[in-house]
């Protein structure tokens, strides 16, 4: 008897300290990339606007409300001598570089800041895939972006189409608020060019704003971001860890009892 109590007892604490580590799983973001060939732009679109619906069942049961996009055409495209740079105030907050210079074949305007691009036909691969107008944010070269994302009270979810990244040789990595998601794609190897990925991004709780930078480990490997979107979903729920602990520990409470009676 006692060593089937002693059993037991080990396995309720076991419960109870699964029941902490569930807690730091549920305080972290969750990140899933999507890829797509150059030539399925049609389809990485209608995955961006599932996920806008809530047709895609991310975080559960989908949208509970309106999501938010941005497609960046509302504002100027560079026409060769000028255009909108570091987009503010966009519908899903704003951007801006992560620093450095770019200097190769793509990058313009100085090649120091993020640039709003209609280009058709573009050989360096990025293009507009949002389906609305011809609009995209370039990363023009430089290091990546920053996106101080708000523009929905208590959103809990983003989404973007991420174009031509990791095609010359970059690492390119995801940092949600302070959560790293390290060489996502090109850790392994390059990508085609022009290829197209679904970005969906769940928080581990509802906020008014948060910062998403898009990080690039080396210049001159410049990507391109369209349909930007921020959205309230109703996420699976997950038992808090805090009752867990409880349920576990009076279990190692009853089981004493038990034990003692026993004895």
């Amino acid at each position: 008897m006692y060593r089937v109590l002693s059993m037991r007892l080990y396995g309720a604490l076991a419960a109870a300290v699964l029941g902490l580590g569930l807690a730091a799983a549920a305080g972290a973001a969750t990140l899933e990339i999507t890829s797509f060939g150059a030539g399925q732009a049609s389809a990485a679109r209608t995955a961006l606007q599932a996920f806008q619906t809530g047709g895609d069942g991310w975080g559960g049961a989908g949208m509970t409300v309106t999501a938010k996009t941005e497609s960046f055409e509302g504002y100027a495209a560079w026409n060769g001598v000028s255009g909108a740079s570091n987009p503010g105030a966009t519908a899903v907050g704003s951007f801006t570089s992560l620093g450095g210079v770019g200097h190769g074949g793509s990058s313009i305007n100085g090649g120091t800041s993020l640039q709003v691009r209609n280009d058709a036909s573009w050989p360096w691969g990025r293009q507009n895939v949002s389906g609305v107008s011809n609009n995209w944010l370039d990363s023009n070269d430089t290091y990546g972006m920053s996106w101080s994302a708000s523009g929905v009270e208590g959103f809990n979810a983003l989404a973007f189409l991420l174009t031509d990244v990791a095609d010359v040789g970059a690492k390119f990595s995801i940092r949600v608020g302070d959560q790293l998601f390290q060489d996502l794609v090109g850790a392994s190897e390059r990508t085609a060019n022009g290829s197209i990925h679904l970005v969906r991004i769940l928080l581990p709780s509802a906020v008014n704003g948060i910062n998403i930078q898009l990080i690039n480990n080396r210049l001159n490997d410049g990507f391109g971001i369209d349909g930007a979107t921020i959205a309230k979903v109703a996420p699976v729920p997950v038992p808090p860890a805090a009752a867990l602990v409880v349920s576990g520990f009076a279990l190692l409470f009853g089981l004493g009892r038990r034990r003692s009676r026993a004895a």
